[in-house]
């Protein structure tokens, strides 16, 4: 029987604990979390979730209960303590395959120590950005010809806890790894996360790709402005509504609009068709752990070089996850 371990029981692990429910052979899995709540809430959610297929599943309260051989690991944990938590991990137990939510980490050392140490256990790993292996927006890549430009828009959607994800799918679109980014648009005042403890920045960032792709990601502090996505390039033309699970289509050489459904799938619908792949053959279309590390630098040393530069308190990491 193949074992899995989720460390982090809130939001986004519990949605991941759903979807392992789903994988169609039976696992022993394994949840760990310090907190009584975030467990209860997990365990309601597995619940929830109708399935055939019988698991073992046991709730632990610290990573020195978990077992000594795991096939595949999913760390959900906030940025702050995941470097601690993976070497924890890594230290007790064979891991042969792990999976790591964003935001990585809040240390630009912390980037190459966790990609050392993976390479020292012969762990393979990946990151969790899941919008290059949805369906709709996976099949774009082949219909976008030439530079492509990424815009998106929306009040109070968290900018800085998503942009990684808009970076990662320019990346893949275009094969492209380097960038730069412009942070003149930004608002020059952080704000208080709805996660405690962490930032937030409003107002706008642009990314560069060297091959001459961009994206523009503007978000408004306040009202309702409706979160959008667009994707454009020469020939074709895409505007996504997530939050109405539709999208509007355009193309060369008519350029006709046509409306189509999205269907952006839950976390929930997604880690079982990830851990299935992993589980039985050993890969997954998610971002290597290598190419996910540099995209995040890129990305968090330059908005380090913000925060430092436009407030009067200065910051030694990235206070966001």
């Amino acid at each position: 029987m193949k074992s899995i371990c989720i460390i982090g029981a809130g939001n986004i692990g519990s949605r991941h604990l759903q979807g392992i429910k789903k994988v169609k052979f039976p696992l022993s899995i394994e949840v760990v979390d310090p907190s009584i709540k975030s467990i209860k809430v997990a365990r309601e959610r597995y619940n929830e979730v109708l399935s055939s297929t019988i698991h073992k599943i046991s709730y632990l309260k610290n990573l020195d209960e978990v077992s000594k051989e795991i096939d595949l690991a999913i760390i959900a944990t906030s940025s702050d303590i995941r470097r601690k938590v993976t070497e924890k991990l890594l230290a007790t137990s064979s891991v042969k395959f792990l999976l790591l939510e964003k935001i990585l980490f809040q240390k630009k050392e912390d980037y190459r120590a966790i990609g050392e140490l993976l390479k020292k256990k012969g762990c393979k790993a990946w990151v969790n950005f899941s919008m290059r292996t949805m369906p709709f927006y996976h099949n774009l890549k082949g219909k976008l010809k030439g530079n492509i430009q990424m815009a998106v828009s929306g009040s109070q959607y968290g900018l800085i806890t998503n942009i990684i994800h808009y970076v990662d799918y320019i990346s893949f679109l275009t094969n492209c790894n380097n960038f730069k980014i412009s942070t003149s648009g930004l608002d020059s005042q952080p704000i208080a996360s709805k996660r405690q403890g962490f930032l937030e920045l409003n107002g706008t960032l642009d990314v560069y790709f060297e091959n001459g792709s961009n994206g523009s990601f503007t978000c408004f502090p306040d009202g309702d402005a409706p979160y959008m996505i667009e994707v454009f390039s020469k020939n074709y033309r895409c505007i996504s509504k997530e939050n109405e699970g539709i999208a509007q289509i355009s193309s060369f050489p008519t350029w006709n609009w046509q409306k189509v459904d999205s269907n952006i799938p839950y976390q929930s619908d997604m880690t079982n068709i990830v851990a299935q792949e992993i589980l039985t053959k050993g890969i997954c279309h998610l971002t290597r752990y290598t190419q996910a590390s540099d995209l995040h630098l890129q990305l968090f040393e330059g908005l380090l070089k913000f925060l430092n530069g436009s407030n009067a308190k200065k910051f030694n990491l990235y206070p966001f996850t």
